[in-house]
């Protein structure tokens, strides 16, 4: 059981946290940087940048982070796209944050900013490669709390959604998304980083992949 000095302790660390946040928003408006203009005219978007910034991308993220170019929480609103806009979105280890009954609107507003043709690239926890990880090893479940339910370090690191390649497809046929097909992140194009696509989780000395890498087009 928790002790209330514990939980008194959690209270102030998400105490903290919220006022940081508070002071880097305000931080954020006043440096916030220009939306890049891309010499081919293509407009893509990386929707939970995280750390990374990669040229020619929109930056879009739950945090006020310098390189980012529009603060956003709520996946299912993207009023600052008009509809048919866009080229290529690229989301990695996000869509499993957002609750389960709103992840229909969220690809579906994806699909309203893409051009016809865009493309929507997705990376996932897979659960079937999870659950394989789990029978392989002596079903500890463990092994796969953190990639299954996110690491809950802070608060937007939680997982509402779990995926396989059966039910992500599902979805994006829902949004009227066609042309469904796997991507390979180190032979693709826009994606000159390394992020959790290729994430791995090394038990007994075996890497095991973990991402389900998908993409489709409107």
């Amino acid at each position: 059981m928790t002790s209330y000095h514990e939980r008194t302790i959690r209270r102030l660390k998400a105490l903290y946290r919220s006022m940081r946040n508070i002071g880097l928003y305000g931080r954020w408006r006043l440096t916030r940087p220009p939306v890049p203009a891309n010499s081919d005219g293509t407009v893509r978007i990386h929707v939970g940048c995280g750390d990374i910034d990669s040229p020619g991308f929109i930056n879009v993220d739950a945090r006020p982070l310098r390189h980012v170019h529009y603060v956003k929480s709520d996946l299912s609103d993207f009023h600052e796209f008009r509809d048919g806009i866009v080229d290529f979105i690229y989301m990695s280890h996000i869509l499993e944050h957002v609750r389960h009954a709103q992840l229909l609107n969220v690809v579906c507003e994806i699909h309203r900013i893409l051009k016809p043709k865009g493309v929507f690239r997705i990376s996932v926890p897979d659960f079937d490669l999870l659950n394989d990880i789990y029978g392989k090893n002596g079903r500890d479940i463990s092994v796969i709390m953190q990639p299954l339910m996110g690491g809950q370090d802070y608060p937007d690191n939680v997982h509402y959604a779990v995926f396989n390649r059966v039910f992500l497809e599902q979805l994006l046929t829902a949004a009227r998304f066609s042309s469904v097909r796997s991507w390979d992140p180190l032979a693709c194009k826009n994606h000159d980083f390394t992020d959790c696509a290729t994430f791995t989780l090394s038990i007994g000395g075996i890497a095991y992949p973990v991402s389900l890498n998908i993409e489709a087009e409107k």
